[in-house]
């Protein structure tokens, strides 16, 4: 029977791979001092200027990362499913936090309200799908979040099912999914499916590399993220 292991091993090596990042066995944090990020940061640096939100996108990833690399679940099997469910929740916390942050940026950056931002980036991210962001935004409000209010799965929490395309499950009727998130026909038999692990960061790398694009290619677009959240460095580092 397949083990979480090799699913968690293959989404962290990607992860790190597609962010230019690194994390030395036994080490708790990533270096990413060669990513673009800091890149961007060190423009800034040699003017003596510091950007917070680079800073703090950097920082955040590592969030991911930690649990990415923690190896306590490395025995689970399709057979420990609340488990499973637990750890996947953990993570697409985290990821809404992230897509958010992008979503959030773009808006401020192009003055649009952030569903226009998120439309945006949809259209310009040629490997998402148009309201991408929208549904998966939707099922973590829906599924990974409590709420007391309206039908999600706090409400409807009667020991339902969980599957995951990781361990060979597949989409099929009466199902919580990413595309239907439908409450009103839940019951005993209903199931919620998730995406595989690695969907799920690799919409966040996507964002990550779309806005380097962005920052490198739209006129105007890194100098008006370097108005809106840089600052002079006063403090006695430099480093991003």
């Amino acid at each position: 029977m397949e083990k979480f292991k090799e699913i968690r091993e293959e989404a962290f090596e990607r992860w790190l791979s597609d962010l230019t990042r690194s994390r030395a066995p036994g080490e708790l944090s990533d270096n990413y001092g060669e990513s673009y990020i800091c890149k961007w940061q060190d423009q800034l640096t040699q003017k003596g200027e510091h950007c917070s939100v680079l800073c703090s996108i950097a920082d955040w990833l590592d969030n991911v990362s930690d649990l990415l690399d923690d190896q306590r679940y490395d025995d689970l099997t399709k057979s420990d499913s609340e488990i499973l469910f637990r750890y996947y929740t953990r993570v697409l916390l985290i990821v809404s936090e992230i897509i958010e942050d992008f979503v959030g940026l773009h808006a401020c950056i192009k003055g649009v309200q952030k569903k226009e931002a998120s439309r945006e980036l949809e259209n310009l991210g040629s490997e998402m799908e148009v309201k991408e962001l929208k549904w998966l935004s939707d099922f973590i409000n829906s599924v990974c979040k409590h709420k007391s209010e309206k039908d999600n799965y706090h409400i409807h929490n009667h020991h339902l099912k969980y599957e995951f395309e990781d361990f060979g499950d597949v989409e099929h009727e009466n199902q919580i999914s990413l595309s239907n998130i439908d409450w009103s026909t839940v019951n005993n038999e209903t199931t919620i499916i998730f995406k595989p692990l690695s969907y799920y960061t690799g919409i966040c790398v996507h964002l990550y590399l779309l806005f380097n694009e962005l920052i490198s290619n739209e006129p105007g677009y890194k100098e008006k993220l370097f108005e809106l959240y840089s600052k002079e460095w006063t403090s006695g580092t430099n480093e991003s």
